[in-house]
């Protein structure tokens, strides 16, 4: 039996399993995306902190999407919109992103 890239090779049978490029615990996706929102033209820095809602920086609702796309590239993962319906601050974004890793 031997890898190779996303394939698990064993004998004649090939099967073929997704592999997990990030697993990340709280601290790397929170320090993640307060680096998404430092990049984000508009954002008041000086408030950013890991327990901030998007309300308090200036975060818009196209800003949050683009974050949310850019994340989604990072992490390997998908957001749906009802996944990201209710999230206003950086710790509910953490707990949404922790919950499809």
């Amino acid at each position: 039996m031997w890898r190779a890239g996303n394939f698990l090779l064993r004998s004649q049978n090939i099967y073929r399993f997704p592999i997990r490029w990030f697993s990340g615990n709280q601290a790397t996706v929170e320090s993640s995306i307060l680096e998404q929102l430092r990049g984000v033209e508009g954002v008041n820095l000086s408030k950013l902190t890991s327990k901030c809602t998007f309300k308090e920086i200036g975060l818009d609702s196209l800003a949050q999407i683009e974050m949310y796309s850019s994340l989604e590239d990072k992490f390997k993962i998908t957001l749906s919109d009802e996944d990201t319906d209710g999230v206003k601050s950086v710790p509910d974004l953490v707990k949404i992103i922790l919950s499809k890793l």
